[in-house]
């Protein structure tokens, strides 16, 4: 079968990635703008690790959807929009939304390994994900997907690689007036390469076409 092809009849055009889209915008909207959802869904490191078994495990779920205000939510929500109209022309919707909460979720595991992140939320290390995922995705089409692709890959390795969050996890930016937790980018793209390998894995275990 023609990968290319195949990849192209399955695009989920406007439909899928409004869809998509609206669901993310309205998650989003309500763990940030409804005070009790923003209170229990935000990550607080001793909340979920402070109590053994008994710990409030569900924010590792949630804290990507509460931001730290409106300006936050809209950031997130416009790269999100970029991310899966670019990526739509090679991937399902589904699977996007699918790829964004699984990295979501890798992540917040990978900071109850840093014990100076003492709280999170929102989307971008699951953007993160997502980008590179969708960027190795893209290259499974031609022309302008697979040059859209080497950009994403490129542009999430190089970012990476330039905020050196192994070495500070968190970083003050006056502009948001917080703490900008790098290391959950760096996770997130690791996620995202794992999510891609997998799927290249079974894929490949099942001789059929890219999902």
């Amino acid at each position: 079968m023609n990968v290319q092809a195949a990849g192209a009849a399955r695009r989920p055009g406007w439909p899928g990635v409004l869809a998509v889209l609206a669901l993310t915008a309205a998650l989003g909207a309500a763990f940030t703008f409804i005070p009790w959802l923003r209170a229990h869904g935000l990550y607080l490191r001793d909340a979920v690790m402070g109590h053994g078994v008994a710990g409030q495990w569900w924010r590792l779920l949630t804290a990507m959807w509460v931001h730290l205000g409106w300006q936050h939510w809209l950031a997130d929500l416009l790269a999100a929009a970029g991310l899966f109209l670019l990526i739509g022309r090679e991937a399902r919707a589904g699977a996007m939304l699918a790829v964004l909460f699984a990295c979501g979720v890798a992540v917040q595991l990978a900071l109850c390994r840093v014990p100076s992140v003492g709280w999170y939320g929102g989307l971008s290390g699951a953007l993160h994900g997502l980008a590179l995922w969708g960027g190795l995705r893209l290259l499974y089409g031609g022309g302008v997907s697979r040059v859209l692709g080497v950009a994403l890959c490129l542009g999430v390795l190089v970012k990476t690689w330039l905020e050196q969050s192994w070495l500070a996890p968190v970083v003050f930016d006056a502009q948001w007036g917080f703490g900008v937790v790098r290391i959950s980018h760096a996770a997130g793209a690791l996620a995202g390469l794992g999510l891609w390998l997998v799927q290249e894995w079974w894929q490949r275990r099942r001789g059929g076409p890219p999902a």
